[in-house]
C-alpha cells in the first residue's frame, strides 16, 4: 500500500556510480561465461587436428577431411555462442546505457512489509507496487525496520536497480532487488 505515487528526479553522481558499478559487474558476468565457450572452439581445433595425438590414438581422418568439416563444426557452434551472447549483452548490458541516457529515477514512499526467508536465508521487504519482487537488505537493517514503517525508495527508471532505501532515521547498506523467479 503505496503512501505516494512514484516521481521522478533526475540521477545524481552517487546513483550514476552505483550504475557503473552494476554494468561492470554485468560486464564481468558476460565475459567470465562466454570467452571460455570462444576459447574452447579454439582448443577443440587444435586438439583435433590430424597429426596430433588425439587421446593417446592418431586421428582416424585426413587434414583434408579436417579442413572440410571443422569450418561448418566451428560456424555452427560460434553462431550459436554468439546469438547467446546478443541476446545476454541485450539482457544485461543494454538496460544501463539506456539507463544513462535516460538519466531518471523513480521515488516512492511505502510502508514497510518484512518477510525473512528461512529456506534462502534472505531478509526481505516487499517492493512497493510490484508482485513477485522484493528489497533485500543486511540482518542488522532488516532487524531495526519495524512492519509498517514509512520508507523511501529510489530505483532506475530503466534497469529497476535499486539506488537507494531509507527510513526516518537512517540510510540502509546496499539494498538490492530480489526475485524468486527467472524473470
Amino acid at each position: 500500500m503505496s503512501i505516494s505515487g512514484p516521481t521522478t528526479k533526475p540521477l545524481s553522481p552517487e546513483d550514476k556510480a552505483v550504475l557503473q558499478k552494476l554494468k561492470e559487474k554485468a560486464w564481468f558476468t558476460l565475459l567470465k561465461l562466454y570467452v571460455p565457450l570462444f576459447l574452447t572452439l579454439v582448443y577443440v581445433y587444435y586438439k583435433m587436428k590430424p597429426g596430433e595425438a588425439y587421446g593417446g590414438r592418431r586421428a582416424k581422418y585426413s587434414m583434408a577431411e579436417f579442413k572440410t568439416v571443422f569450418p561448418f563444426f566451428a560456424t555452427f557452434f560460434g553462431a550459436v555462442f554468439l546469438f547467446f551472447v546478443i541476446k545476454d549483452f541485450r539482457r544485461l548490458i543494454l538496460p544501463f546505457f539506456k539507463e544513462a541516457r535516460n538519466d531518471t529515477k523513480y521515488c516512492h514512499s511505502f510502508m514497510s512489509r518484512k518477510y525473512l526467508d528461512p529456506i534462502y536465508n534472505k531478509c526481505l521487504l516487499f517492493y512497493p507496487d510490484r508482485e513477485d519482487y522484493y528489497i533485500e537488505i543486511c540482518p542488522e537493517d532488516f532487524d531495526s525496520i519495524g512492519n509498517g514503517e514509512d520508507l523511501y525508495l529510489e530505483v532506475a527508471s530503466v534497469t529497476g536497480e535499486v539506488l537507494y532505501l531509507k527510513s526516518s532515521d537512517r540510510v540502509f547498506k546496499e539494498p538490492v532487488e530480489f526475485s524468486f523467479s527467472d524473470r
